[in-house]
């Protein structure tokens, strides 16, 4: 399945919100999808065994529409097994704007060699040195991203002290 994205970059880069309402903005999916195909490393959020969410930072690629990892056996491989729902991260900033974006997946360890090679993950190196011969589909449900100006830390500081000033 081909995904096919705008090439317009209007919508990722329109002009920052004036200074009187400079504020963070809902990015589309389109613009989404270009932050994220542009990063490398993003974090795997899951439930872990205890209950309680871990989060894993990793090494990632995506294509048609799909995130793809590598892992090493254990703690991902199981809880992939038994709770599928995982949320995926990926931030950054440029020089104008600091930006998130989160999925909301289900993951799916491949065993199809044919699949494997198609996604393009076995071309994906990690920056961990343990071993990672098992592969991980991340197939969205959902996606939101936001995007915040940057300020200088001087703004930044004084719009925070004017927040905790009370107002007379």
């Amino acid at each position: 399945m081909s995904v096919d994205y705008p090439t317009t970059q209007s919508d990722y880069t329109a002009q920052p919100p004036s200074s009187a309402r400079a504020a963070d903005e809902d990015l589309p999916t389109a613009a989404c999808w270009r932050l994220v195909e542009a990063s490398q490393v993003g974090r795997l959020a899951l439930d872990g065994y205890d209950g309680r969410p871990d989060v894993f930072p990793l090494n990632f690629i995506v294509h048609d529409g799909n995130v793809f990892i590598r892992s090493a056996r254990g703690t991902k491989l199981r809880t992939i097994a038994k709770r599928p729902s995982v949320a995926f991260e990926v931030d950054g900033c440029d020089e104008r704007f600091y930006w998130s974006v989160m999925i909301r997946a289900n993951a799916h360890r491949m065993d199809s060699d044919a699949e494997i090679e198609a996604s393009g993950i076995l071309d994906l190196s990690s920056w961990s040195l343990r071993e990672k011969h098992d592969f991980v589909r991340l197939t969205p449900i959902g996606m939101t991203g936001r995007r915040f100006p940057r300020r200088s830390r001087s703004t930044a500081n004084a719009g925070a002290a004017s927040a905790l000033m009370p107002h007379v």
